[in-house]
């Protein structure tokens, strides 16, 4: 996140501010400074409170509907904030684009009939050409990366709320998609790792997340949501049983949205192919949902708060079968493989911890250089803040130290009495 405030003018603003003087009846000159708010502000903007975000926002109530300019018709609705220029490909491959927003309303017109299948064939013919370049060197070990940015997102009439912190049942979806891949000899890393709150920072600390799981090798990586739309935009039956519809998104604004864009049509023309109305489209919004990080990165939306997270997790263990198959060329389970259950209901405790405890040394850190930063500009210079520094630590943390070793002592002092006068009683020798 971009901040536009920078120390030197605090400063400076901090000096012209000091040169103000009011004169009063007993024409005393009043100096006024504020160092102490600006400084506040500081520490406010740089600790990201509030976050300030203009893309990758979701609605706090309500939903945002796209509707046809020329139909009227109802395209989609979504919890997504809608911004002009956003796009949506719908399930019969119909792409249209926002050209107004007014309120949660977003007018849209169609650009074009989309070739899915012809799509397609660009991402299978590089990716086969990517496998047999591998397979030339001795192959790779597969891996696919999951998380989950807005972490509390839950379904309610399965998980009582729409929101459970600090990991909702969304976590419960990436467990599925885990034991379903892994059936195919699949590696998943699916990151446990929390990013509340759910607010419009959550994609630059979810960021930290997804930059980890790339750095330990990942072919693929997926950020699984939940929408925040009515039931029937999601509402399906999968083998007879009810489902959850599948939204792919894609972020419009960053570098790869081109090869991003070319996997989510192959995902979506092999659902289409092999189980028809399960993808309900693939929504282009603003910002990048740090798919700049991968090719292949894109973001599922696993039904809606109002579906049952059953239904979510029947519709993934069955849509997912569509990434082995991309991206390996797999497209049945070896005979012998089992889910990977055991392993994936252990929390990867250890590197989420040590990213959460560097989070918080870097928040510490920050206000301590603020601090000195505070220090440096009342003294008015290094020699006077040193000299500051040391009678800190010389004076008066050696006495608020001192007061505690006193009392200890004291308390010693008394218990040593006190044993010897027991030894007295006793005819022994006091100790020493």
């Amino acid at each position: 996140m971009p901040y536009l405030v920078r120390w030197r003018n605090v400063r400076n603003l901090n000096v012209s501010l000091n040169a103000i003087s009011l004169n009063g009846t007993s024409g005393i000159n009043k100096r006024i400074s504020m160092l102490p708010l600006v400084t506040l502000l500081v520490i406010l903007l740089v600790l990201g409170l509030p976050a300030i975000v203009l893309a990758e926002e979701e609605v706090k109530d309500g939903y945002f509907s796209l509707i046809d300019i020329k139909t009227g018709k109802t395209v989609m609705q979504t919890g997504h904030v809608v911004y002009v220029g956003d796009r949506f490909l719908d399930a019969d491959n119909t792409l249209y684009e926002v050209v107004s927003v007014r309120g949660n309303q977003a007018q849209v017109r169609v650009r074009e009939k989309v070739d899915l299948a012809a799509k397609a064939q660009n991402f299978i013919a590089a990716r086969q050409a990517e496998l047999q370049a591998q397979a030339g060197r001795g192959g790779k070990r597969r891996v696919i990366a999951t998380y989950h940015t807005h972490s509390d997102e839950s379904y309610i009439p399965t998980d009582g709320a729409a929101s459970i912190a600090p990991r909702g049942g969304i976590y419960k979806v990436g467990a599925t998609m885990t034991t379903s891949l892994e059936r195919f000899g699949v590696y998943v890393n699916h990151s446990y790792a929390s990013h509340l709150p759910h607010d419009g920072a959550a994609y630059e600390r979810s960021r930290r997340t997804a930059m980890a799981l790339i750095r330990q090798g990942a072919d693929a990586i997926f950020d699984v949501h939940r929408d925040a739309a009515p039931l029937q935009q999601y509402v399906t039956t999968v083998n007879g049983q009810p489902g959850a519809r599948v939204m792919i998104v894609v972020g419009r604004e960053n570098p790869n949205m081109g090869a991003n864009e070319s996997f989510a049509y192959a995902i979506k023309d092999y659902a289409d192919r092999n189980f028809p109305g399960l993808v309900r489209g693939i929504f282009y919004g603003k910002g990048s949902y740090n798919q700049d990080l991968s090719p292949r990165a894109v973001l599922f939306e696993v039904g809606s708060q109002e579906n049952s997270r059953y239904a979510a997790e029947r519709s993934m263990a069955t849509f997912i079968d569509a990434l082995p198959a991309l991206l390996y060329g797999i497209t049945a389970p070896p005979v012998g493989r089992t889910p990977g259950t055991v392993r994936e209901q252990r929390f990867r405790a250890g590197w989420e911890s040590r990213g959460a405890l560097s989070s918080v040394a870097w928040i510490i850190g920050t206000v301590v250089a603020l601090g000195l930063v505070f220090l440096l500009v009342n003294e008015g210079s290094m020699k006077s803040l040193r000299s500051r520094l040391e009678r800190l630590r010389n004076f008066e943390f050696a006495n608020m130290l001192g007061m505690r070793w006193g009392m200890r002592g004291k308390r010693g002092h008394k218990e040593h009495r006190d044993h010897n006068n027991v030894d007295r009683q006793d005819g022994r020798q006091p100790r020493e």
